[in-house]
């Protein structure tokens, strides 16, 4: 294995996650009945102290009458004061969780929740693989913040509702530290403004929809690095903001940036925030997606193949996670399965087919584990994913689909399924909605295929059993698993030579008849993942 493609097995591997907070998870009937829909944050940053206080104002409906109004925050931090469209109200904050007494809210109508807070955030150990902030310097001794939270949840610094169902219209984001750090964050740049004893505040604001987790900021003494870039033929404000002691190659990135938008673009349509930017910020840890503006920290490192690993994945989730969302940890794995196998075609394009064969091979299929289901019950907890299988097993579940119904039928319900009309509002999709696209578009039902893909933690089990009479070798081949009926390729010699067939499988041994001397390959090609059984007589 080349040195410089071992973060990519670090990434999957660390899914064994510092879990002491949790995104996601059941959600409260309280949370069901609240929609919202901005965030505006507005905190002072002190790397001094380690700590952070300020101000959010949520803006929200209410669906139904309810006792309390919930939000989550984990307890570490003191909150001051909560209000309701500017009305005082009392609170209390326990169990991660404040929750604010409704004096009696009009439904249906927008509400704005102030909650006033401050603390010391945890601290990551493992970035971005557990919650955190990284209190950072870098090497001229200037300070240098970031912030993990995917796996923990957003509560772990800002007042939300930490759900993935809940996708906000947008937010503004207002971070003020002390110069000469820039902040980065979401969507466009709107103004800098000073403050009193040498500090700034960094305004920043989206109008695209966001997930709570996705809303983040990165603050550093960063140079500015800034090009136009093309994506589909449409101008893309790319920006880089780097440490000036890794600027020599920054150029570069962004170009290799552009070339990987534009692999994404043609395959899964345009950049989805083509309005706003394309942000990569170095990062004191190895990489994320906050949306429009990814952290990088792979230090320029290529793969074997030759492209930029860590920045082709985070780029992914543009489309993948952050454009397409789930409202349901369970289905995580269109996030990040999805996201993976684009690796794949993109290994495809860039080589051929037979490259991207071995790769799927070498870093996918080795590392799948099949301890647990791709996807768990409704209601799962981000800490449910203990191991890499929602990357490469959901990865290699569509390289085996596309084995099954073809390469067209696939690769269009791919970049369908990104822009269809979703029963859930802000593009937020499921597992079932996948599934039910598919059989759509092919015609068929496949429900055998993803309940054992999906749904169960083991591989489908091929039966071998071979026996010879007169110098002829008989050998049955079956399915193990009830209603499984993968078609599977084989390959031997005839006597007129070489031969390849599909054979039509199912729970019933099927016979093939070969010479004695004749090698039979099941599955040459690689495409489908299943374990084999083999019974002697």
């Amino acid at each position: 294995m080349n040195r410089c493609y071992n973060p990519l097995f670090l990434f999957f591997l660390s899914c064994s996650y510092t879990f002491d907070f949790s995104s996601g998870g059941v959600i409260s009937s309280n949370q069901q009945s609240m929609d919202v829909t901005f965030y505006n944050i507005d905190l002072i940053v002190d790397p001094y102290k380690k700590n952070i206080s300020g101000t959010v104002i949520i803006s929200f409906n209410l669906f139904r009458n309810i006792e309390n109004i919930e939000l989550d925050l984990i307890n570490r931090y003191t909150v001051s004061g909560t209000s309701i469209d500017g009305m005082s109200l009392a609170f209390k904050h326990e169990n991660n969780k404040i929750l604010i007494s409704n004096p009696g809210i009009d439904l249906f109508k927008e509400h704005h929740l102030e909650v006033k807070y401050v603390g010391k955030p945890p601290i990551s150990i493992k970035p971005p693989w557990d919650g955190g902030f990284i209190w950072d310097k870098n090497v001229d001794e200037n300070h240098w913040i970031g912030v993990s939270c995917q796996s923990s949840g957003a509560h772990i610094w800002y007042p939300c509702k930490e759900h993935p169902s809940d996708k906000a219209n947008g937010a503004e984001i207002k971070i003020t530290v002390p110069k000469p750090l820039k902040v980065v964050s979401n969507g466009l740049l709107q103004s800098i403004e000073s403050k009193p004893g040498q500090w700034e505040t960094w305004h920043w604001k989206t109008d695209y929809p966001i997930s709570p987790y996705n809303i983040n900021f990165t603050a550093g003494y960063f140079e500015v690095i800034e090009k136009t870039g093309y994506v589909l033929e449409k101008p893309l404000k790319m920006i880089y903001y780097v440490l000036p002691e890794k600027k020599e190659k920054a150029k570069e990135l962004l170009n290799k940036a552009e070339e990987y938008l534009n692999f994404y673009a043609r395959n899964f349509g345009q950049y989805p925030w083509i309005k706003e930017k394309f942000g990569v910020v170095q990062a004191p840890y190895w990489g994320m997606e906050h949306q429009t503006v990814i952290a990088y920290g792979n230090n320029y490192k290529n793969t074997e193949l030759g492209y930029d690993f860590l920045l082709f994945h985070e780029l992914g989730h543009e489309w993948w996670g952050n454009f397409l969302s789930v409202a349901d940890w369970s289905d995580f794995w269109i996030h990040e399965g999805f996201n993976t196998y684009a690796e794949a075609l993109f290994v495809e394009e860039k080589f051929n087919l037979e490259t991207a064969k071995m790769f799927i091979d070498k870093k996918y299929k080795k590392n799948i584990k099949n301890r647990r289901p791709v996807v768990p019950n409704r209601g799962a907890p981000m800490s449910f994913f203990e191991d890499n299988d929602v990357y490469y097993k959901g990865a290699h579940l569509l390289h085996t689909l596309r084995y099954l119904i073809g390469e067209n039928i696939l690769k269009e319900s791919l970049k369908e399924f990104l822009h269809m009309p979703k029963e859930l509002s802000h593009n937020q999709t499921s597992t079932n909605e996948f599934i039910s696209l598919i059989e759509e578009n092919t015609g068929k039902s496949l429900k055998w295929f993803f309940n054992q893909y999906l749904y169960l933690a083991d591989l489908p089990e091929l039966n071998i059993k071979m026996k010879i009479i007169k110098k002829k070798k008989f050998i049955d081949i079956w399915w193990s698993n009830k209603g499984f009926i993968m078609p599977i390729m084989i390959v031997y010699d005839a006597i007129d030579g070489p031969r390849k067939k599909i054979l039509d499988l199912n729970n019933s041994p099927k016979r093939i008849v070969i010479p004695i001397s004749s090698k039979f390959i099941i599955d040459p090609e690689a495409w489908v993942l299943f374990k084999k059984n083999i019974i002697k007589e």
